[in-house]
């Protein structure tokens, strides 16, 4: 089959048949689904198998023990059979084209190595945001060291769970899903290594919606245990892209990902973390831009 679906799974079944009929339902249908239980008993299993007969083909995989996100991506990535692989996740609803739009663009465009899209942020009962504003606004990611940086710095630009890449180039320069980050730094360290072997290429088109209420059971809402991947993630790459990666260029992404930080607070601790960072150095700016915006936002809601 031309392309590969891959789906890692981890204690996925309240929201796993959402994204199987999602898949079941897109207008491209000539590829294979590949999932890898990572070492977790619940339902999926039977969930999976329940929907066997929908699919032209699917493959089951299951790790013993729970191995992390990296491994089990790995080992979904060694079994795959098509010419492209495509990234599912267990809680988010793919839009009917968004496999038929991928194949075109890397069929038409064979310089293009890996193509994702918009994401749509769901709360439960609205849409509350779509990333990566790049797109939305309808520019295009640069290229080489240049996304390379905008990633770094900012963070990625890049929707890990509906991108497609070609299979020939993960393999041609040696690619792999690192397992020295959880969760979504995996994919981040990813796209930073692709940006500097292959284009990336993005469609101003919302090819899926993620799940992000505030009471499901993920990885990324641990907020901690992402944070401190992050700050791992930029200090590696530090030392591993010198020519890259200037003093400077490593203390701007340290400062945003404090931002970050200090933005995801709130009440009291919030202004905790304020004081401490204003104790620890006083002249930095980034806790005063934080308060600024938490300022403007309140006084904004307060009219309202």
């Amino acid at each position: 089959m031309k392309v590969s679906v891959i789906l890692p799974i981890y204690n996925g079944e309240k929201t796993l048949k959402i994204t199987l009929n999602s898949l079941i339902a897109q207008t491209f249908n000539d590829f294979e689904l590949i999932a890898c239980i990572d070492g977790t008993k619940d339902r999926c299993k039977q969930i999976l198998l329940s929907y066997k007969s929908s699919f032209q083909k699917m493959t089951i995989l299951e790790n013993e023990v729970n191995l992390g996100l990296g491994p089990t991506m790995n080992r979904l990535v060694a079994n795959t059979k098509g010419k492209y692989i495509a990234i599912a996740e267990q809680d988010d609803y793919y839009y009917p084209d968004r496999l038929q739009l991928q194949v075109a663009l890397l069929d038409r465009k064979a310089d293009i190595g890996l193509v994702s899209g918009i994401a749509e942020f769901w709360n439960g009962k609205k849409v509350t945001s779509k990333f990566p504003g790049l797109l939305v606004h309808k520019d295009q990611y640069p290229e080489g060291e240049e996304l390379f940086l905008l990633n770094y710095i900012n963070q990625t630009k890049i929707v890990n769970s509906c991108m497609m890449f070609r299979k020939s180039v993960h393999i041609k320069y040696g690619l792999y899903f690192s397992q020295h980050y959880p969760n979504v730094p995996i994919d981040w360290a990813y796209f930073l290594r692709f940006s500097l072997v292959s284009k990336i290429y993005g469609l101003s088109v919302i090819l899926v919606r993620l799940d992000r209420r505030t009471k499901r059971d993920s990885v990324t809402s641990k907020k901690e245990i992402h944070f401190k991947a992050n700050r791992e993630l930029l200090r590696s790459f530090y030392y591993e892209y010198p020519e890259i990666i200037s003093a400077s260029i490593y203390q701007k992404a340290l400062r945003n990902q404090k931002e970050l930080e200090l933005r995801s607070k709130y009440s009291s601790a919030f202004y905790t973390s304020i004081l401490k960072t204003l104790l620890h150095n006083p002249f930095q700016r980034v806790p005063y831009s934080v308060l600024y915006s938490r300022l403007i936002k309140k006084i904004k809601d307060a009219n309202e």
